[in-house]
C-alpha cells in the first residue's frame, strides 16, 4: 500500500526532484503547459533552484518521491500586487485520482490568500478534470483565450479562471 502524500513547500534541496518532475510533465502533457520540454530540458538544477526561490512551490511526496507540484507567484507592481497566478500544476500519471492535485491547490491557495485577494490560472480546454477541480475550489471562468497554445500543428484554447476573496 502506498503512503498518503505529504504536501509541503519545496526548498532548494528539492531542485533535482523538481527538475525531473517538471521535465516529465512537459513530456507527458505538452498542451497543459505554456512552456515545453525543448525549452526547459537544458536548464540546470541551479536554474530550477532559482525557480523555487522566486516562487511559492508546493510539492506532493509519496514514499519520499516528488509526484506532484503546483506553483504560485504574486504579481509585482503597485496596481497589480493584489493578484497572484497559479502555474505548473502537475501530478504524475500513476498518482492521479487520489486527490493529490486538490491537496497541492489547497496548499498554494492557503499561501496565496495570505498575500493577495485575487488568484488567476489558465487551463487548457480539454483538461476537464482540472477545470472541475478549480471550480470546486471556487474559481470561475471569465474568458476563453482562443488558440492560446500551439503544440505541433494543433492549437489549444485555454479557459481563464479567477478566484476572488470577496
Amino acid at each position: 500500500m502506498t503512503a498518503a502524500p505529504l504536501v509541503r513547500q519545496l526548498i532548494e534541496a528539492d531542485a533535482p526532484a523538481f527538475r525531473e518532475l517538471r521535465l516529465a510533465g512537459l513530456n507527458d502533457a505538452p498542451a497543459a503547459f505554456g512552456s515545453s520540454f525543448a525549452a526547459e530540458k537544458d536548464r540546470t538544477v541551479a536554474d530550477f533552484a532559482g525557480t523555487i526561490e522566486r516562487n511559492y512551490l508546493a510539492g506532493a511526496f509519496v514514499d519520499g518521491v516528488l509526484v506532484g507540484a503546483a506553483g504560485f507567484y504574486q504579481l509585482v507592481g503597485e496596481k497589480v500586487a493584489h493578484r497572484g497566478n497559479i502555474w505548473g500544476v502537475y501530478v504524475a500519471p500513476r498518482h492521479r485520482g487520489r486527490g493529490i492535485a486538490r491537496q497541492l491547490m489547497e496548499n498554494v491557495m492557503a499561501h496565496g490568500r495570505t498575500i493577495v485577494t485575487q488568484v488567476h490560472l489558465c487551463v487548457v480546454e480539454d483538461n476537464v478534470a482540472a477545470r472541475q477541480l478549480y471550480e470546486r475550489l471556487g474559481f470561475v471562468t471569465y474568458g476563453i483565450e482562443p488558440r492560446s497554445l500551439r503544440v505541433g500543428d494543433r492549437f489549444h484554447d485555454e479557459y481563464l479562471m479567477v478566484w476572488r476573496s470577496d
